[in-house]
């Protein structure tokens, strides 16, 4: 092939290269963010809940609406304890979802609890499968030993976006400043900084 044919096929490549990256990240970039419904229940901060909006739309590529306050359902009463099982406040919350949502997130100042391991009614700051559509967050044990109001926020908002986590389809991470570290029933959120590395590149969305 004559010089001028080969560098004018080259450039031809290029160009045609260039132009389909650059629609590949326009469309990336144009694609509508996910939405996801922070859902109160009972009574709860209107004050929270606009920081989290705030917060979880700077942490996560997502769009956030409040929905109106509802109660629990009345099957996730558990009446030993006086609290609510996620389990089956989940299920609910997935029943309500809109089709336009992603995912739908509870937010309770209540107590909850799970099923873990042998014990039948654990209490748990939050509960998210992964994937999943729904999780819920409890801010009870989250408040007990908070040092301020930012402090208390700043642990609410990290629980949060750890079970959204799980629902994007990550597990728990060894990297224990990772918001996606398992808590083992201890308090460790002050010491998690963001989603690591590893993290970001597992995260579906």
């Amino acid at each position: 092939m004559p010089l001028i044919k080969a560098v004018c096929f080259l450039l031809f490549i290029s160009l045609v290269s260039c132009n389909t990256s650059t629609q590949q990240k326009k469309a990336t970039e144009n694609k509508p963010l996910p939405f996801v419904l922070l859902q109160p229940l009972q009574s709860f901060d209107k004050s929270v809940l606009l920081f989290l909006k705030d917060s979880i739309e700077k942490f996560y590529p997502v769009h956030i609406t409040i929905a109106n306050q509802k109660s629990f359902p009345a099957n996730s009463y558990y009446k030993p304890r006086n609290r609510y099982r996620a389990d089956s406040t989940i299920d609910w919350l997935r029943s309500i979802r809109p089709d336009s949502v992603k995912l739908i997130v509870g937010l309770t100042d209540a107590d909850i609890s799970a099923t873990k391991g042998t014990v039948n009614d654990y209490g748990v700051m939050g509960l998210g499968f992964h994937p999943g559509n729904a999780c819920i967050v409890s801010t009870i044990r989250i408040k007990k030993s908070a040092t301020s109001t930012q402090n208390q926020q700043q642990r609410i908002f990290k629980v949060v976006v750890h079970e959204m986590g799980h629902n994007f389809g990550l597990p728990h991470c060894p990297d224990q400043e990772c918001i996606m570290a398992d808590a083992e029933g201890k308090m460790k959120l002050d010491q998690e900084k963001d989603l690591c590395v590893a993290c970001r590149k597992k995260l579906k969305l």
